[in-house]
């Protein structure tokens, strides 16, 4: 909670003396003005602007900036957008696609530089690849989307490695790269998300009341699960475990108490959590793993399972338990990802 400022506020706080007061065995300046501070806000905001270019070119090299919009590109598709994207990318000849790559990997080997710029991207459509490929979402309205999401994922990398290789690589090299990326992307209506994004088909209900009064909450929550990249997953993990341990064992306490009292509460807890277990199985990419290797996805998850149902029960129960109590359960999910939202019991509404 927030406490209040009280500098300066009591009868005994110190104060400057007034500049007529004060003694001095020199005499006071004429009509000399306090200089008036230099407003940095402009200089701070462009050596911000400047010092973010500059990490940018350092991590993908001069044409940072068009590798940055492809991967927002990247960032936005769902299947509608990765399928076209793929079945070009399958179709361009792979003789001039291998060519091309043999000579990135070459230039690779013989600068560092290069290879910092393309190793960062490969590490940003990685992630992209552990995430989506996973999310139930868009398996269920691709049946085939592990093999598609992979296939759109080195797509991408071979159009990075394009762009960020302009110089190095011959014309007919960086457009074996180049043009599957180009001829998809030019078929995509611009903000054509699918509508399982939201993880809810727009002519499906939304089954309200199941995990209580908290429910959409706890929709939310499920979806932002499946969503999280894995170096995200490593920090919740840690967040949860730097949790003082005393807190957090009266915290589960009051949880108890809470889900003894009604077992209507208990089901809703229980069926909440069982919700976790895809999730907590998933991570291991199927047909995306020979794009990743082993990423140690599968072993980050089970490890966050512990912080995970202690979120997911204090978003169910939030309303009921002691707020100290909730917030000690929700803090490390909401101190990384930041929604949805906690309710909190009203002052007096507990015991």
């Amino acid at each position: 909670m927030p406490t209040q400022d009280r500098r300066g506020r009591g009868d005994g706080a110190p104060r400057r003396r007034p500049a007529a007061a004060k003694t001095s065995d020199k005499p006071a300046a004429a009509s000399v003005e306090d200089p008036v501070p230099e407003d940095m806000t402009a200089d701070l905001e462009s050596q911000a602007a400047d010092f973010m270019a500059d990490n940018d070119v350092w991590m993908y090299g001069p044409n940072a900036p068009t590798v940055l919009e492809m991967l927002d590109r990247l960032e936005e598709m769902g299947p509608e957008q990765a399928r076209p994207l793929a079945l070009e990318w399958q179709a361009a000849p792979k003789e001039g696609r291998e060519t091309a790559r043999k000579a990135a990997r070459k230039l690779i080997e013989d600068d560092e530089e290069i290879a910092r710029y393309l190793g960062l991207a490969r590490e940003q459509v990685g992630s992209w690849v552990a995430v989506k490929a996973d999310y139930p979402p868009y398996r269920d309205a691709e049946p085939d989307w592990a093999r598609l999401c992979t296939q759109a994922g080195e797509a991408t990398l071979d159009a990075l490695t394009s762009v960020i290789l302009e110089g190095h690589l011959t014309k007919p090299d960086r457009a074996a790269l180049f043009e599957p990326w180009f001829r998809a992307v030019a078929q995509m209506p611009a903000g054509a998300a699918l509508s399982v994004q939201d993880g809810t088909p727009d002519d499906e209900p939304v089954d309200e009341g199941k995990y209580g009064p908290n429910s959409a909450a706890v929709a939310d929550f499920l979806n932002r699960l499946w969503l999280l990249a894995p170096e995200q997953v490593a920090r919740l993990v840690s967040g949860w475990e730097r949790t003082p341990r005393e807190a957090l064992g009266l915290a589960h306490e009051s949880l108890l108490a809470v889900v003894d009292e009604d077992p209507e509460w208990r089901d809703q807890v229980r069926l909440a959590q069982d919700q976790l277990v895809p999730w907590l199985n998933g991570g291991r990419l199927e047909d995306a793993s020979g794009f990743m290797g082993d990423t140690g996805q599968a072993a980050f998850r089970k490890m966050a399972g512990p912080a995970v149902a202690d979120a997911i029960a204090a978003l169910v129960l939030g309303d009921l338990l002691l707020a100290e109590d909730a917030i000690v359960l929700y803090g490390p999910w909401f101190n990384l990802v930041g929604a949805p939202e906690l309710t909190l019991a009203e002052d007096g509404d507990t015991a």
